[in-house]
């Protein structure tokens, strides 16, 4: 999984890097009469050496930094994508109110025992420590799947198998 994700990642570069190169060759036919005007401008011939690799680099970046621009703008000032993450945050009840399992017995074997010990006395940490046992037991109570799932988990860990399933 972690080598899908890192090939994802580097083909967003590479797709950059390729549609520059692409529209750069589609492009130097159109624009080779202008680069070649402006290196008349300064005395310098198309046919000099690197004169064509210049313009080609020209016309890379040129687009490569329309291509970047355009996506740092969808991102960062349209927000085009923002509400589709909104509606999926509002249907995924584990975003919000409901607890997964690991967040259960983690809760449950480590962060609370602590909580005990560290604040025996506090009065605004038993009350924390009630409302996540609260919390706890509230999902509990309303999810049968996440109930089996909790029990499986402590019984697997207890008797020291591996296979949870």
């Amino acid at each position: 999984m972690v080598q899908l994700w890192r090939i994802q990642q580097s083909y967003i570069l590479l797709a950059l890097l390729i549609w520059g190169v692409l529209i750069t060759f589609t492009a130097w036919p159109i624009l080779s009469p202008v680069w070649q005007d402006i290196l008349g401008r300064f005395g310098v011939p198309l046919s000099a050496p690197g004169a064509v690799a210049v313009g080609l680099l020209v016309i890379f970046f040129g687009v490569y930094v329309v291509l970047y621009t355009f996506g740092v703008v969808y991102d960062k000032y349209l927000k085009l994508w923002r509400e589709q993450l909104d509606v999926t945050y509002e249907r995924n009840p584990y975003t919000r109110e409901k607890l997964m399992v690991k967040e259960i017995l983690m809760w449950r074997h480590m962060f609370l025992p602590v909580l005990k010990v560290a604040a025996p006395t506090d009065p605004a940490a038993k009350k924390e420590i009630e409302f996540v046992e609260k919390w706890i037991g509230t999902v509990l109570a309303s999810d049968a799947v996440i109930r089996k799932a909790v029990g499986d988990s402590e019984r697997a860990i207890e008797s020291g198998s591996t296979n949870t399933a």
